[in-house]
């Protein structure tokens, strides 16, 4: 504002010029490049150049003109401000956008990477129909698939409502088996928001559990119940239950079994098999996110 008023005084020495107009650019700056606190300075400083400057005159005579600069100053420096805060709105945008799009590229990758693995477990598996494995392939592509629709935005990090999720894929799965399987599926979860990098192990655990319930506990078409449980408390802890036949062993084998491994030690968590009086419980603890 100092620079602009020295200007002023130079054009009005050498050319006798005394109109305040040049003054108004600098008012527009104080606001475009600081705050609303520079921009009331910046009038307040123009204003007492203006009176400074002002010619002889009986002070009253000055009042209107006066009145009118500072309204025009005021007024020019809050849509200064208001451009400023939209140009930081759109930086902030696009650096946001940037760093989400580098990081959704890092997922794809991850995720793509853990298909691979996947898909190389399934086809050491001996004695598996390729229909049925590449069943199993498109149940777990499809669960992967569905967390984006899930996506959160917060403080520049895609994070996951692990409550509504984790509910509408027991929701998929029940009407994936309406009309051939007489078992009902529900879910109950506290809110939990959690990172897609967990999000995506944490619902594929629940898919292959929910899964290989329907597939094994409930042999020659019995009806059942599956319930999955997600408690978020000190850590996060969940579990896939069912009244079906149970499990033979403490620790089942094959790529299913393997998967959920792997699965819950990316999530440096733990998984447990329990059989109970009727039916059996599958247990994973791990440390509860930050988001």
């Amino acid at each position: 504002m100092a620079f602009f008023i020295l200007v002023q005084m130079g054009l009005q020495s050498q050319s006798g010029f005394g109109g305040l107009f040049f003054l108004l650019p600098g008012i527009f700056l104080c606001g475009l490049l600081f705050d609303r606190g520079s921009t009331f300075l910046g009038t307040a400083l123009a204003t007492l150049y203006a009176v400074y400057a002002a010619p002889a005159a009986p002070w009253t005579a000055h009042l209107l003109p006066l009145g009118l600069f500072v309204a025009t100053g005021l007024g020019i420096g809050v849509v200064a401000e208001g451009f400023r805060n939209e140009l930081e709105r759109m930086v902030a945008a696009e650096k946001a956008k940037t760093v989400l799009l580098m990081e959704l590229a890092h997922r794809t990758k991850n995720n793509l990477a853990m298909l691979s693995a996947m898909m190389r477990l399934q086809a050491k598996q001996a004695g598996v129909s390729a229909a049925d494995a590449l069943g199993d392939m498109a149940s777990r592509i499809q669960v992967m698939s569905q967390v984006y629709d899930h996506l959160t935005i917060r403080a520049e990090r895609k994070v996951v409502d692990a409550k509504q999720y984790l509910t509408e894929i027991c929701q998929h799965l029940s009407a994936s088996i309406t009309g051939t399987s007489p078992v009902a599926i529900t879910a109950r979860a506290d809110e939990l928001y959690i990172h897609s990098e967990q999000a995506v192990p944490i619902a594929i655990i629940v898919n292959e559990l929910v899964t290989n319930s329907l597939k094994y506990a409930f042999p020659d078409g019995r009806p059942g119940h599956i319930h999955v449980d997600l408690h978020a408390d000190s850590e996060v802890v969940l579990t896939v239950s069912d009244n079906g036949v149970g499990i033979r062993t403490q620790q089942p084998e094959g790529v299913g079994s393997r998967v959920l491994s792997l699965l819950s030690q990316q999530l440096r968590g733990t998984i447990d098999y329990e059989n109970l009086d009727q039916g059996c419980r599958v247990t994973l603890r791990m440390p509860k996110p930050s988001v």
